[in-house]
C-alpha cells in the first residue's frame, strides 16, 4: 500500500544517523536512570528533542543548530512548568507559541524542525506535574541535555566528519527574514498553517483539562503536533499513519514495560534503542516512527513511576482525540485554492515548502 511505503530515504543510511543521534541521549538516560537522579531523564529528553533540528546536516552545521536551539528548548520547558498548572495560560501559551512554531514552515523544514521541537518542549513539560519550584532545573536541565547533543557533535566532527554544508543549504538570516516578512497575509499557506496549528494546539490543550485528563492528556496537543501540516493530503495520511504507531508502540511498549518491571538500566537501554529508531525512521516510514516515539513516551513515563498498563487506554484515548481535532482543522479552515493541492515535501529536504511564499521571500537553510 502506498500509504505504509518505504521513503523518501533509504533505511540503512538512516537508520546509521539515528543510531549516531541517539548516542548522547542513551548516555544521559544510563546516568539518570541508572543513578536514580532526581531529574528523572529531563536531561536526556533535552537531548532527544534538539536532535531532531537539522539532524540531516553535516556534523558542524548541525551541532550549530542544536546549540541555537538548546537554550529554547530550555525556555520553553521553564515556561511550561510555569504555565502548566493553569488552563488559561496553558492555553494562551501554547497557542502563541504553537503559531510561531508552524510559521516556521515558511522559511523551510529545517527551520519548521527546530520550530516544532522547541513547541514540543513546552507541550511536555506543560503536561507534567511540576510546580513552581521545578522552573529553574527544567530550564537548566533540558537546556543542558541540547547542549550535549551539540558537543557530540562537534565531537563526530573532530574525529573525522568534515563534510561540509552545500553553499544551497547554508544559513541565510536576510532571506530567512524576507520568508517570514512575506508570509503575513490570509493568502499564504504557511501564515494559514501558523494559525489553524496554533489554534488546534489550544484547542487540545482546553480539551484535556476540560476533560480532567490531568496526566496524559498532553498526548492530545502531542498528536496534533505529529501529524499537523501545512498540506492537507500530508495531514491526512499523517492521520492514518499516527493511528496505526500509536496502536503498535502502545502495545510494545506495555510489554516491554511489564518485562523489564521498572529495571533502570534495561529501561534506559530501551529508551536508547528507542531514540535511535525514532530519529532513524523519521523520514522513513512515519508509521514506524510513530510507533518508536510511543514506546520512548510510555517507558519514560513509566520509569518515573506511573504503570504502563493502566496508562494505555488513556493514551490510545487521548491520540485519537488529537487526530479528530487535526482533521476538523482542515476541514473547517483549509488552504485557498490554486488550482491544485500543492505536493507535500520531504520534512527533511532543504528546499522551502511550496506554496509558502512567492520565490523571492524563500529561504534555503
Amino acid at each position: 500500500m502506498a500509504l505504509f511505503a518505504i521513503g523518501p530515504s533509504e533505511p540503512g543510511p538512516a537508520l546509521r544517523r539515528g543510531a549516531l543521534l541517539a548516542v548522547p541521549v542513551g548516555a544521559a538516560l544510563l546516568l539518570e536512570l541508572g543513578l536514580d537522579s532526581p531529574t528523572k531523564g529531563a536531561i536526556g529528553t533535552g537531548a532527544l528533542l534538539c536532535g531532531f533540528p537539522a539532524m540531516d546536516a553535516p556534523a558542524r552545521t548541525r551541532a550549530a543548530w542544536q546549540a541555537a536551539v538548546a537554550p529554547l528548548v530550555g525556555f520553553m520547558a521553564a515556561l511550561g512548568v510555569l504555565t502548566g498548572s493553569s488552563a488559561v495560560l496553558a492555553v494562551a501559551t501554547m497557542a502563541v507559541v504553537g503559531a510561531a512554531a508552524g510559521y516556521c514552515f515558511s522559511v523551510s523544514p529545517r527551520f519548521a524542525i527546530a520550530g516544532l521541537s522547541v513547541a514540543l518542549s513546552l507541550l511536555i513539560t506543560q503536561g507534567l506535574p511540576l510546580g513552581p519550584s521545578d522552573t529553574l532545573p527544567a530550564l537548566l536541565l533540558a537546556t543542558a541535555g541540547g547542549l550535549l547533543q551539540a558537543a557530540f557533535s562537534l565531537c563526530v566532527w573532530a574525529l573525522g566528519d568534515r563534510a561540509a554544508e552545500k553553499q544551497a543549504n547554508v544559513w541565510n538570516p536576510a532571506a530567512a527574514a524576507s520568508a517570514l516578512a512575506g508570509n503575513l497575509n490570509l493568502g499564504s499557506t504557511s501564515f494559514r498553517h501558523a494559525l489553524r496549528f496554533g489554534a488546534a494546539l489550544a484547542i487540545g490543550v482546553a480539551t484535556y483539562w476540560a476533560l480532567g485528563m490531568s496526566e496524559h492528556g498532553f498526548w492530545i496537543p502531542l498528536t496534533i503536533l505529529f501529524v499537523l501540516r501545512p498540506d492537507q493530503g500530508e495531514t491526512f495520511q499523517r492521520l492514518g499513519l499516527r493511528a496505526v504507531g500509536t496502536v503498535v508502540g502502545l502495545v510494545i511498549a506495555t510489554a516491554l514495560a511489564e518485562w523489564l518491571r521498572g529495571e533502570p538500566l534495561a529501561i534506559a537501554l530501551a529508551l536508547a534503542i528507542a531514540t535511535a529508531f525514532a530519529y532513524g525512521l523519521l523520514t522513513v516510514q512515519y508509521a514506524l516512527f510513530t510507533a518508536a516515539i510511543t514506546v520512548y513516551a510510555v517507558l519514560l513515563a513509566d520509569s518515573i513511576g506511573e504503570t504502563a498498563l493502566q496508562a494505555a487506554g488513556q493514551r490510545a484515548y487521548a491520540t485519537a482525540i488529537g487526530i479528530v481535532i487535526s482533521g476538523l482543522a482542515f476541514l473547517l479552515w483549509s488552504n485557498p485554492r490554486r488550482g491544485s493541492e500543492p505536493k507535500p515535501v520531504d520534512f527533511l529536504a532543504d528546499q522551502p515548502n511550496r506554496g509558502a511564499a512567492p520565490r523571492r521571500h524563500r529561504s534555503r537553510l
